[in-house]
């Protein structure tokens, strides 16, 4: 109708009436473009600012989508990090365990300087560290179970050494030291944290592995006193000796044992073919010591001085009087003369 425009001013002076009516028509007819009566304002003519009634939902859910990712994202992240955790505290917990077995630090460790200060029968301790039972190791009831580093870390080793050759294995350690060091109930040594008491490795009548909570005695044939059917494990019980001998960070001086048991060991240690030299070794830290404790149901251990601690720690222990020697046991054999040397637990020898 716009088009009209022109052509009906053209003709309204040359056609009259026919002219006339279509000028009211395009005057009529609204313009292209323009909007109706009453109709909202297009899209691009609205107030700025205000986002278009048409898109609003999509943008609602395209906020809803970022957000639902974000969530994902971050429960996916906490679910890495909590296993993460975990994997760490399992791995703490094993790394515990593993030192534990083969001689780490302990929590019940003295904050003081490690000292054995004296002679194994006559002198104290600081800095000692307690010993504790362990997959491998189980420490008697009532012990007293404190000891210079070295001591409780060679124990560790040797009973980890032992299970790992022979399976099903745990070392019954029985006194060691006091945690301050000095005299101790029941023993003429254990004063400066370099002594263990450690029973023997037992078997069934069948040749299994038999735990038990004290120390089991046994004759010159191997058969255990007190427990039928027992008898001493000569596999295990080497196994142990020679995990002492062979640990370079032990320094092992003495392995005290009845005569008849360390027999029973060094001809175990030639029928396996055990080099020859590790048996001299063995042969020459194992003994039984003159005028004290029969060692028929433990092996008495002892470790050297630590070089650090050369100086203050006596290797030997100190002569005591014959007549302090003869309380607690009589000498084997009471008509020979007392020797001036001190023997190395501590008593005159005969």
């Amino acid at each position: 109708m716009p088009l009209l425009r022109p052509l009906s001013r053209r003709c309204l002076a040359s056609r009259g009436p026919l002219a006339a009516l279509l000028l009211a028509l395009s005057l009529a007819a609204p313009a292209q473009g323009a909007p109706a009566a009453g109709a909202q304002p297009a899209a691009a003519e609205q107030q700025p600012g205000k986002r278009p009634q048409n898109k609003r939902p999509a943008a609602r859910r395209s906020s809803a989508d970022g957000k639902g990712e974000t969530r994902a994202a971050r429960s996916a992240r906490a679910k890495e990090k909590a296993k993460e955790r975990a994997g760490k505290k399992r791995a703490a917990r094993r790394d515990e365990a593993s030192r534990a077995e083969r001689g780490g630090t302990d929590a019940g460790a003295d904050e003081r300087k490690p000292l054995s200060k004296g002679a194994p029968n006559r002198g104290r301790l600081t800095g000692a560290v307690r010993l504790r039972s362990s997959r491998h190791l189980k420490t008697r009831e009532g012990a007293r179970t404190w000891g210079l580093p070295v001591l409780v870390k060679t124990l560790r080793r040797a009973a980890f050494q032992v299970a790992k050759k022979h399976g099903d294995s745990a070392l019954l350690v029985g006194d060691l030291s006091a945690r301050a060091g000095g005299a101790l109930d029941g023993h003429n040594s254990h004063q400066t944290g370099r002594d263990a008491d450690v029973g023997f490795y037992v078997v069934n009548s069948k040749g299994k592995n038999l735990r038990t909570d004290r120390f089991v005695a046994f004759d010159d044939e191997g058969n255990a006193i007190g427990l039928p059917g027992a008898r001493f494990d000569d596999a295990r019980n080497w196994a142990l000796v020679q995990a002492l001998l062979e640990d370079r960070q032990a320094g092992v001086k003495y392995l005290f044992v009845t005569d008849a048991l360390r027999a029973r060991l060094l001809a175990h240690a030639a029928k396996k073919r055990v080099p020859a030299d590790l048996r001299a070794r063995a042969a020459a830290a194992m003994m039984s010591p003159r005028d004290a404790d029969l060692h028929n149901d433990h092996f008495h251990i002892r470790v050297m001085c630590p070089p650090s601690m050369r100086g203050a720690c006596i290797e030997e222990s100190l002569a005591r009087p014959a007549c302090a020697a003869d309380e607690p046991k009589k000498a084997l054999d009471s008509a020979a003369p007392a020797a001036t040397e001190p023997d190395i637990y501590g008593v005159p020898s005969r």
